[in-house]
């Protein structure tokens, strides 16, 4: 194995727990930013077919979707 050298040999390793929270950060910050970068279209859908569909959502889509409910509710 070849011996590395670090761009900032001063500064702190960061713990598997920290790399792996700040993963979490990146790919959220992402995420809204694809939103954001999406055209959004209206469509009118049975209320049951858009239940369901929640039904599939992740728990990061639904939290992404929870913060846009609740900013259309505060408005």
């Amino acid at each position: 194995m070849k011996p590395k050298s670090v761009h900032e040999p001063e500064a702190e390793v960061m713990s598997a727990v920290e790399v792996q929270e700040d993963a979490r950060r990146v790919a959220s910050a992402l995420r809204q930013n694809l939103i954001k970068a999406e055209p959004a279209v209206q469509l009118e859908v049975p209320l049951s077919t858009f239940l369901s569909a929640l039904d599939k959502l992740s728990r990061d889509e639904l939290l992404i979707l929870r913060h846009r409910v609740d900013e259309r509710l505060a408005a």
